[in-house]
């Protein structure tokens, strides 16, 4: 275990599947690795890296994608106010900022009823810690002890919602989840890189497949609320260049009817490799 600041920490890097120019570079990085020999998707690597990480004895464990960078005291502003929360708090949470401002998505509310999701709107931002219901993996910090409770992250669901299924998992078992503002990470992903801004493909397909699964699982109105999960991916598909292809259509008819079915694990087979043009 590392020191700072009177933190006692320990960073763990899943290596998923990486190349071996990847592997070389953590060879000398100052952390644990752990190994998949095979791409586990996020939501298995996530998995993979809070199993070994209750295994090393922590208390919380802090989460982030690797083009997730903490700003200055990030980890010191989560823990300060650790002990002000309340005794069921599970998560929190950092502020997540992407192409210079407050990337407000990944901080929300749910309604229980149908699933409709809105983000912690920024004027919500100066409070010193704010509850919220769902959370992306980017810079959650989440208890241990709330972890074994509840269990791993599903790794079927393999990239893609796997976090709003945990958070909203947490809070059935009566925890809650906070936002503390004042702590802040760096999401260096392009803005070519969002999901409106590429052909309808694997990621759109787990998108949606996943946000329907959660949706009618943990909605009181369960159908409705998948319903709901259908029309969004719906309309993400028409956001999406190339739309009218075959192989994009075919996905998003695939992702709503696989979602509905209850169908997870990896991208269905016949969309694993592209047509030659």
């Amino acid at each position: 275990m590392k020191q700072q600041r009177g933190l006692r920490y320990q960073a763990v890097i899943v290596d998923n599947a990486s190349g071996q120019a990847t592997q070389e570079i953590l060879a000398q990085a100052s952390a644990v690795i752990v190994r998949s020999d095979v791409n586990l998707g996020g939501a298995g690597g996530f998995a993979l890296g809070i199993q070994h990480a209750l295994e090393l004895g922590v208390d919380w464990l802090w989460l982030m994608d690797d083009d997730a960078i903490p700003e200055a005291g990030a980890l010191e502003e989560l823990a300060s106010q650790l002990p002000h929360l309340p005794a069921n708090a599970a998560v929190a949470c950092s502020r997540v900022m992407e192409f210079g401002d407050i990337a407000t998505t990944h901080r929300r509310r749910f309604n229980m009823l149908l699933g409709y999701e809105r983000p912690v709107p920024s004027g919500a931002y100066t409070a010193s810690v704010v509850a919220v219901d769902t959370a992306s993996f980017v810079g959650f910090m989440v208890s241990a002890a709330a972890v074994r409770a509840v269990g791993l992250p599903r790794t079927e669901f393999f990239v893609s919602y796997d976090d709003t299924e945990y958070s909203l998992r947490l809070k059935k078992h009566g925890y809650s989840l906070w936002l503390m503002p004042a702590s802040g990470i760096v999401h260096k992903r392009k803005k070519q890189e969002r999901l409106r801004s590429t052909e309808f493909g694997p990621r759109h397909y787990f998108n949606v497949r996943n946000r329907i699964v959660v949706k009618r699982a943990y909605c009181k109105a369960g159908y409705a609320g998948a319903g709901l999960g259908a029309l969004f991916g719906l309309g993400l598909w028409l956001c999406t260049p190339g739309r009218f292809r075959p192989r994009p259509w075919r996905m998003v008819l695939c992702a709503i009817k696989d979602g509905f079915s209850g169908r997870l694990g990896p991208l269905p087979e016949h969309f694993t490799s592209r047509p030659a043009p």
